[in-house]
């Protein structure tokens, strides 16, 4: 038979973990199981579960009291390493989307969801921020990411984990901040005796497939135990252009990776005392891919050079010892260390220039900025001339130079960046370890401990490639280059010439269109001036967490009806730290003025540092220390009737302040088959301490009045106050035979709940959707908005107030309006015992959102989003997608050394109330796939597997978003295969 739980879960003689418990029957691991308020689609028969029998004890997520496993109390799902391998051995981001209660999970595609976070993946249960959700293990914290998206999953040691534990259900009462919408707890193997080897390989088409390995080995003795694991993933970078679907026509979806501010670009000759004013489109727009816009601009569609997946590597190397210190006494450790390296993000060939370069020795600083002046001295602007009509070349010769305004304009498109022959190559390395230590034992017969001190830490370096605003300008007047002397003469000595132009560009490299009207490779940029002209925008960030824990648990000395009363206390200590290194260029202190490497001003007004694009950034070194003391109580108070009360208190200290948070439980056993259970608190989530600082960082979105993406600086706020919920849940648990259903309602209230104000939101209230809609420049109730904007500048130095003319937006954390979410859990198995001379598991498991309510929002006393419902929607808010609907159905079948299963998975569609899509496009279809595995036992303990994932091979559906798809509710890889092989020794 094939084995439906690993065999490398040994017996296990020294609880690890504070809540793990002492397992008396079988049939106590089967209740905690059916207990679930959600049966996985991973579950496995109890039939099948003969490894169960070998564990003396079970790590049970949500309370830290003896005798919670056979009482079921908590709403636990439990995901093994073999229900993994019946479902095809899913990539950790796939295994998360599985679980219905996941909502918005990163790591699909993450460059436009998430800036800097390439590789990353998080749990974001019931769709509430992945900051809600409490990762732990071996019921330990881990620091989260340094992204400030909750906790990176792709770090962990997937070779070594045994099982997941998945509690949805608030926890602060137990666990503290952070568990509002749940717990999600890794748990390692245990006392593994050997050597075990896996791999695995998916050919996807368009790409050179997904491939990992992982070898696990362990030894046990009398008094103690020790394993290694180590893990590696490879994935493949898969373009844009290998998928029909995600390169739209305008028409089909203009917000398809579309910009108005592209290259070749709209060029603009100023008015002189005997010329007018005239604006000209580069005449190779059409040869190199781009398409005429009406004011005779030239729209480039930037993700033809985008990925749907990048190159990531992944590595993960994993070790734990345990041992036996006489006979009442425990001691684990245990060390991770993990990298994943995001080394080509492809992303566009520039981006358009929102400041200019402010420089005394051109014309730019008497001429609205963000604007760069190209002298008909550049030989690029000499050879277009010919191609020009007479009246645009009649004015340049006269005024003897163009603007290239970075509001209609970028350096580099749809020629590509000569560095790399595609796009730019952005580089995003995540490495994190954690060290953890902890003893437990017993004080008499009645009273266990538990100690333990953790660290660990996650460190992000990014470096996105920008150009700098005053060394463009030099090289577009001759002056560029790295050998270039001061004094020297435009385009000699060492000194070179920038071309924008379409001549200087032999095709567009990312769809192959070579440009046979005006290519002239002598007018060919030399790849050292773009080299100069780029810097990183580069640093590096690490969150870190050092937790102290202790705890005691035991019975007391007297008993009610049902039994006798369990009890848990406790306290801990947590250093949560976070430390930002920026790099010279990107250090606001060192480089705040566009010009300060050329003149050495640091008085601008406003401080966007010296790129073109990307704002600059602060050195930080943060930590805070918090405290929390915690109890629990079990009352057994009939056979059939326990309560568990709960309480913790906790302290931040400063002006985030401290908290108590209180929970009741309840489990009614009503009849053999039906229990009834339900639970009520509070919970508290403190700011992170960078949305405590009065700084801001950089973030690109898309902005439909500007039809292109505009940068939007995220400010802190030092005085914001922590967030609040009220949780509630009850549900109903049907165990009959070998058949299973639960059906559970939940609810969260929020207070004061921590998020941003939405940038495009507020743009959309100011300016409105389109070009050329109404604004409120002129009027006195939006004053204090306006001021949220940076506009360019007249030559007086005084603001243009337009759409036209933004440049930036100021955006800050704020405590929101009041939300209120509720939805429901249902889940039917049955196992079919002897059918066709096997086992058949049927099952079918589910999550609806009722409503996801949100007050109304005013910023600077303007109305900016009505109170809605956002259930089964996208993009309202600021709220990703919230699909009403997600489930699965699953068909397994088992018989001898065969298994086969089939498994259908289904998201709802939903509808993009984002303000830039109209009306009769805001539907977003839903989403079907289908997955086949087949799995074979061999002699030898030996394993082989084949999938077929989403074997009707279905394109996602239809979006306004870049890449056409919502990465949130499908998956561009379409149909693929994937083998794998385990081999155990």
């Amino acid at each position: 038979m094939i084995p439906s739980r690993s065999p490398w879960i040994r017996r296990v003689r020294t609880p690890r973990n504070p809540v793990a418990i002492e397992n008396k029957l079988r049939a106590s691991v089967r209740n905690v199981l059916a207990g679930s308020l959600l049966l996985s689609s991973f579950a496995v028969p109890a039939q099948q579960s003969g490894a169960v029998e070998e564990l003396e004890v079970v790590v049970v997520t949500g309370s830290y009291i003896e005798g919670t496993a056979e009482d079921a109390a908590l709403p636990v799902d439990v995901f093994t390493a073999a229900d993994l391998q019946m479902q095809g051995s899913p990539s950790m981001v796939d295994l998360v989307k599985s679980i219905p209660a996941v909502q918005g999970v990163l790591g699909e595609s993450n460059q436009f969801g998430s800036a800097q976070s390439t590789g990353s993946s998080n749990i974001n249960l019931r769709g509430i921020g992945a900051v809600r959700t409490l990762v732990l293990m071996n019921g330990r914290r881990l620091a989260g990411s340094p992204t400030g998206n909750g906790v990176d999953t792709n770090l962990l040691p997937m070779a070594a984990i045994g099982r997941i534990e998945v509690l949805k259900d608030g926890a602060a009462a137990t666990y503290g901040s952070d568990a509002v919408a749940g717990v999600v707890n890794f748990i390692t193997k245990t006392n593994v005796e050997g050597l075990s080897l896996d791999a695995s390989y998916s050919y996807i088409d368009g790409s050179d497939g997904d491939y990992s390995a992982n070898v696990l080995w362990g030894h046990r003795a009398d008094t103690w135990n020790f394993m290694v694991a180590g893990g590696y993933r490879h994935r493949s970078e898969l373009n844009t252009t290998d998928r029909d679907w995600a390169v739209r026509s305008f028409d089909e979806n203009p917000q398809g990776g579309y910009s108005s501010f592209g290259n070749p670009g709209k060029y603009n000759v100023t008015a002189g005392p005997t010329t007018d004013a005239q604006i000209f489109r580069d005449p190779g727009c059409a040869a190199l891919g781009g398409f005429g816009i009406d004011d005779e601009g030239c729209r480039f569609q930037y993700v033809t050079f985008d990925n749907l997946t990048e190159r990531e590597e992944h590595y993960q190397l994993y070790t734990e010892f345990n041992m036996d210190i006489g006979e009442k006494t425990g001691l684990h450790i245990e060390a991770l260390y993990a990298v994943h390296d995001a080394p080509e993000e492809n992303s566009s060939p520039s981006y358009g220039p929102q400041q200019g370069a402010n420089l005394t020795a051109t014309p730019t600083r008497n001429l609205v900025s963000p604007n760069y002046i190209v002298p008909l001295s550049n030989p690029g602007l000499r050879a277009i001339l010919p191609l020009l009509d007479a009246t645009d070349r009649a004015a340049v010769e006269a005024r003897r130079f163009v603007v290239a305004s970075g509001l209609q304009w970028r350096p580099l498109g749809n020629g590509g960046n000569p560095l790399t022959g595609e796009g730019k190559k952005d580089e995003r390395l995540f490495d994190g370890f954690r060290v953890s230590a902890s003893l437990d034992g017993e004080f008499g017969p009645n009273i266990g401990w538990n100690t333990a001190v953790t660290y660990s830490e996650n460190t992000r370096e990014t470096n996105t490639p920008d150009i700098l605003a005053y060394r463009l300008q030099l090289a577009l007047n001759g002056l560029g280059g790295p050998d270039c002397p001061a004094g020297a003469t435009a385009g000699s000595a060492g000194c070179l010439f920038f071309n924008p132009f379409s001549n200087a560009f032999a095709g567009n490299p990312s769809t192959g269109r070579v440009n046979d009207f005006n290519y002239d490779p002598s007018l060919a940029n030399n790849p050292a001036v773009i080299d100069w002209m780029f810097e990183d925008n580069g640093w590096e960030d690490t969150a870190s967490t050092l937790a102290v824990d202790l705890v005691f648990n035991g019975e007391l000395s007297w008993s009610l009806p049902g039994g006798a009363v369990g009890w848990a206390a406790g306290g801990q200590y947590r250093d949560e730290g976070f430390e930002r290194k920026v790099n010279f260029w990107t250090d606001i202190d060192q480089n705040p003025c566009v010009d300060t490497p050329i003149n050495g001003n640091t008085g601008c007004d406003t401080q966007f540092g010296v790129f073109t694009f990307f704002g600059p950034l602060r050195n930080q070194d943060l930590s805070r220390d918090v405290y929390g003391v915690f109890g629990e109580v079990n009352l057994p108070l009939f056979e059939s009737l326990q309560a568990q009360l709960a309480v913790r208190y906790e302290d931040y200290g400063g002006l985030v302040g401290s908290t108590t948070n209180p929970k009741i439980s309840l489990r009614w056993q009503a009849l053999d088959w039906l229990a009834l259970r339900g639970s009520a608190g509070s919970t508290f989530r403190g700011p992170q301490q960078t949305q405590l600082l009065d700084g801001f960082s950089t973030t690109l979105v898309y902005t439909g009045v500007n039809r292109g993406y505009k940068p939007y600086d995220n400010y802190g706020d030092p005085d914001l106050d922590p967030e609040e919920a009220d949780t509630f849940n009850v549900g109903a648990i049907v165990q009959a035979g070998d058949f299973k259903a639960s059906l559970d309602y939940w609810n969260f209230k929020f207070k004061n709940p921590i998020g941003t104000e939405g940038g495009t939101e507020l743009v959309a209230a100011f300016f409105g959707v389109d070009p050329g809609d109404p604004n409120f420049c002129d009027d006195p109730a939006y004053d204090n908005l306006q001021q949220r904007f940076t506009f360019t500048q007249d030559a007086s130095g005084n603001p243009i107030c337009s759409a036209s003319t933004l440049t930036r937006t100021r955006v800050n954390v704020i405590n929101g309006p009041e939300e209120r979410i509720s939805g429901l859990d249902a889940s039917l198995s049955y196992l079919f015992d002897g059918w066709f001379g096997g086992e058949l598991l049927v099952g079918v498991d589910g999550s609806y959102t009722l409503k996801y309510e949100r007050d109304a929002l005013f910023v600077e006393g303007i109305l900016i989003n009505d109170a809605d419902d956002y259930a089964g929607t996208r993009g309202g808010a600021g709220l990703g997608s919230l699909p009403e609907l997600r489930g699965s159905w699953y068909l397994d079948f088992s018989s001898g050394n065969h298994a086969v299963r089939w498994t259908s998975r289904y998201i709802d569609g939903v509808t993009d109330v984002r303000s830039s899509v109209p009306d009769g496009f805001r539907e977003i279809g839903s989403f079907l796939t289908h997955d086949l595995v087949y799995r074979l036992q061999l002699p030898g303990e030996t394993t082989l597997s084949a999938a077929v994932i989403n074997l009707t091979d279905r394109d996602p559906p239809l979006a306004r978003l870049d890449l056409s798809y919502d990465p949130f509710i499908g998956n561009p890889l379409g149909r693929y295969f994937k083998v794998s092989a385990i081999k155990q020794f």
